[in-house]
């Protein structure tokens, strides 16, 4: 019985291991590993502006490009996931037929980057440190918002063409490498008034770039005005999704404003530093834990899902945790050292950073909640989870920016972080615990 259980097992392995086999695990990991590239390439070009800029000097761009990098996804409207979902469907119609969804898409995004665009401006004027007064430069957040609203449209309508690899480098890879030549090349010669404009031109050629893709899909409609039922319908479709977006980049933006007004630029430049060095790590997690998500969602339409998708979440979590464990507790115990990467005077952000890493190692920990809710399909839970974290963040900030500044910002978004995972978690268990009880085990 031995030999026969040893002589299935080897079979069993012999198969796992076919050329086709770690064929098709590469072409599953490569997608994470061009984002991870991606996320790298920005990371260095962080490190650019921050070295040749100084702290205070780089501050007015780490503050307005953290506001543009999440106000990105409530530009969009939840358009890019549309595409991502309608777009395979459309395919046998013929590339005309998606050029004209993508087209359509992209103006609608225009429009809300228009308004939401304008909405910064004003604030831009308003925050414009003494003598104020109106600056060429206020124009460029509805620019930027249309481009980097555009690039996440194109990227995952090419997803949504079977081509991965292509939508993460016209999505993502690609403009955040032109903007890291560009700063290397020109960045000694720019205020952060300029370094911003680099950044806007880059996402903005980014997006047109996608017109020339290897793809006959794009080659139709950049831009396609949409009939009255269509943009109803559009919108309607896109609330939700937006919501989640909206509420989540609050829960951000609104404490990085108080601290802003409350606190010195330099000061403001190390806390949304350490934040971009945080969203490498969550940016990766995401990646590797996307690679789950087929599975999460084939899970959940089984019978009796709950143990099938708590594997699937185990190893999401197992996996997450042995790729970024080692940097990430790097990143704690020698705080210091990784922000003097950009600059000496950013060592006053040391302790900021190793806050920021613990609360990324406890998510890491409790798995990817929101691609457990998306996949088993409760995104209107996880729409009323976002308002309540901004809500809660909003207030902790308040009481705790003004005694103890960027730390204060960091322990309230942490706190409603994690208190949001919890529930959430907490949430789908009991939902799919639920399911089974109610469900007949099969005869």
């Amino acid at each position: 019985m031995k030999t026969v259980t040893s002589s299935l097992t080897r079979a069993n392995l012999s198969l796992r291991l076919t050329p086709e086999t770690l064929l098709r695990i590469f072409r599953t990991l490569l997608p994470s590993g061009v984002r991870m590239l991606g996320a790298g390439v920005q990371f260095l070009s962080t490190v650019i502006v921050a070295r040749t800029l100084g702290d205070e000097e780089s501050s007015l761009f780490f503050f307005w490009s953290a506001i543009l990098m999440t106000s990105g996804p409530i530009a969009t409207y939840g358009l890019e996931q549309i595409a991502l979902r309608n777009v395979p469907r459309l395919h046998e119609s013929g590339p005309v037929e998606v050029g004209k969804l993508v087209g359509n898409l992209r103006f609608v995004s225009l429009l809300v980057s228009f308004v939401l665009g304008l909405i910064w401006v004003g604030y831009a004027v308003i925050s414009e440190p003494p003598p104020g007064g109106f600056r060429i430069w206020h124009l460029l957040p509805p620019i930027a918002l249309a481009a980097i609203a555009a690039t996440l449209i194109n990227g995952e309508a090419l997803k949504g063409l079977s081509r991965p690899v292509m939508g993460i480098i016209y999505g993502h890879l690609l403009p955040v490498s032109i903007f890291c030549l560009s700063v290397f090349l020109f960045a000694g010669r720019f205020s952060s008034p300029g370094i911003l404009t680099l950044y806007t031109g880059s996402y903005a050629i980014g997006a047109l770039a996608a017109r020339f893709a290897p793809v006959a899909d794009f080659r139709y409609h950049f831009l396609t005005i949409p009939d009255r039922e269509t943009l109803r319908s559009l919108f309607r479709e896109g609330f939700p999704v937006t919501c989640v977006s909206l509420f989540g980049a609050l829960g951000f933006i609104a404490p990085l404003t108080l601290l802003e007004y409350t606190r010195p630029a330099a000061e403001v430049s190390y806390i949304t530093t350490a934040f971009r060095i945080s969203i490498l790590f969550l940016v990766l997690a995401s990646a590797i834990h996307s690679v789950f998500a087929p599975s999460l969602s084939k899970c959940a339409e089984l019978p009796r899902p709950f143990g099938p998708v708590f594997r699937v979440y185990l190893k999401a979590i197992f996996f997450a945790l042995a790729t970024l464990c080692i940097p990430l507790f790097v990143g704690i115990l020698f705080p210091e050292m990784v922000m003097s990467v950009f600059g000496e005077s950013f060592r006053n952000g040391a302790s900021a950073l190793r806050l920021l890493l613990i609360v990324q190692l406890i998510s890491l920990s409790l798995g990817p909640m929101p691609h457990l809710l998306l996949m088993t399909g409760h995104t209107g839970f996880l729409a009323k989870l976002s308002i309540g974290k901004f809500v809660i963040t909003t207030l902790l900030a308040l009481i705790l920016i003004p005694r103890t500044g960027g730390l204060g910002m960091i322990v309230a978004m942490g706190i409603a972080f994690i208190v949001e995972e919890l529930i959430g978690l907490t949430y789908a268990i009991v939902k799919l615990r639920k399911h089974e009880i109610l469900t007949p085990p099969a005869s």
